[in-house]
């Protein structure tokens, strides 16, 4: 009987069979990292990108509060401008006002009637002085009535009196004014 060793072609084929495992253990190995590399560079270029938009967010956010923070600037100015403007147009109605008054009130006196004093207390004037009879005090009165602005005009007082340097006799009278 003859004998073949098989041993040999069997050893061979073991380690025929092992080096066919090995590589493809070893292309497995490959293919895994390969496509494990591929999802790392994925996801790092994600996340760069991802970075990059919040970085621009940032950036827009930084611009957005310097663009607010002016305006609350420019705000803040125009608060104060426009309490400059008020506070110019209270002096510019303190400066003109007197002085139209009392145009008004020197257009609306008659001859025979002068004033002894004047008190501006506000809203109100208070106009004292002297006529020669109450009918000049009557038409000082309806000439003060002829500028509206002056409001409502009142006879607090008319009496006749003796005028002291002269010895005339005269109406001495309080008008008083309240102002709108």
């Amino acid at each position: 009987m003859i004998r073949i060793n098989l041993l040999p072609v069997r050893a061979a084929k073991k380690k025929e069979s092992q080096r066919f495992q090995l590589t493809v253990s070893g292309l497995v190995t490959f293919l895994v990292m390969a496509v494990l590399v591929v999802v790392y560079i994925t996801a790092a270029s994600e996340a760069n990108s991802v970075r990059a938009e919040l970085a621009k967010g940032e950036a827009e956010l930084a611009a957005l509060k310097a663009k607010i923070g002016e305006l609350s600037r420019i705000k803040e100015q125009k608060r104060v401008v426009e309490e400059k403007l008020a506070v110019i147009k209270s002096l510019e109605a303190g400066r003109t006002g007197p002085t139209e008054l009392f145009r008004k009130i020197s257009m609306a006196i008659p001859e025979k009637a002068w004033l002894e004093s004047f008190s501006d207390q506000g809203h109100i004037v208070i106009l004292r002085g002297y006529a020669a009879t109450d009918d000049v005090v009557a038409d000082f009165m309806r000439g003060l009535e002829r500028f509206r602005e002056l409001g409502k005009i009142e006879l607090d007082v008319a009496q006749r009196v003796t005028e002291k340097e002269s010895g005339a006799d005269v109406v001495s009278f309080i008008i008083r004014l309240e102002k709108r």
